[in-house]
């Protein structure tokens, strides 16, 4: 009798400790199953070989190797434009901290911002619902600060590249051809009446995000929203080194124009790739 119950018992004791662990075992696979099943983020891969861009998925473990890299989150289409072999973000700049993290400083007071010689950024009319449209406006100060205002792999365009992007869009139908259609009145866009030319056939999606002036008798203003677009290029005025230089579109033109102004006003910001 001995000799049938001893092994009964042992499977009876088996079958229990099976029950005990498996759910432990079960957990654990359902655990490695998810971590081998991560979701995908989309992400414009720049590839340096071939010199051309292209969506592809990866994990959220591989994204930030990526972005170091120069990639943009996103499918391409949606992040940047091609426009005669210059690689364009399609996006003004909305980053609130330099390359390697350290902050900008967002300053809302007029008086503060005109007396600055160090970057700043702010929202047009310190309302951060327009921030979520057109980006952030900044000094210039922040553009050519040595922390890097941009993500590796890209940089703020100077004024001779500015300028090449002009011919090759055409000066006096450029600004048309860089411009977001529709308008205010229409309630089928940004812009004011006329936006003259505008047909966005470049893909750079400029928005009339308006700038922050500052000048002698105007201290940290904002203007222009609706009216026009404003972006710092790198380049520093080499008569007077409180200037530098800007491109800009505006919704009664066609052309892409430049001027000249003091470092303490506050305009857009776009990227070109290196």
């Amino acid at each position: 009798m001995k000799k049938i119950l001893l092994p009964l018992l042992t499977i009876l004791l088996f079958t229990a400790c099976q029950k005990q662990i498996s759910p432990d075992k079960v957990s654990e696979e359902i655990a490695g199953a998810a971590t081998n099943k991560q979701a995908k983020i989309t992400v414009c891969h720049y590839d340096v070989i071939t010199g051309t861009s292209k969506t592809i998925e990866v994990t959220q473990n591989a994204l930030s190797g990526h972005l170091a890299h120069g990639d943009l989150q996103g499918e391409c289409s949606a992040v940047l434009t091609t426009i005669c072999d210059q690689d364009w973000m399609v996006k003004n700049m909305d980053v609130t901290t330099y390359r390697n993290g350290d902050p900008i400083p967002q300053v809302t007071d007029p008086e503060v911002w005109h007396e600055l010689t160090t970057g700043a950024w702010c929202y047009y009319n310190n309302d951060p619902s327009n921030g979520a449209i057109y980006g952030k406006l900044y000094n210039w100060y922040a553009v050519n600060d040595p922390r890097g205002l941009t993500p590796i792999g890209w940089h703020v365009p100077s004024h001779a590249e500015w300028f090449t992007l002009s011919n090759c869009l055409e000066y006096n139908l450029a600004g048309g051809k860089m411009k977001t259609t529709g308008t205010i009145e229409a309630e089928t866009g940004l812009w004011y009446d006329p936006n003259t030319g505008a047909t966005n056939s470049s893909g750079f999606t400029g928005l009339p995000a308006g700038v922050r002036f500052d000048i002698e008798t105007v201290h940290g203003q904002f203007q222009t929203i609706g009216r026009a677009g404003i972006w710092w290029s790198s380049t520093e005025y080499e008569s007077d080194n409180n200037f530098a230089y800007e491109d800009q579109v505006l919704y009664s033109r066609s052309s892409l124009d430049w001027d000249i102004f003091k470092k303490t006003n506050g305009f857009s910001v776009r990227c070109v790739r290196n």
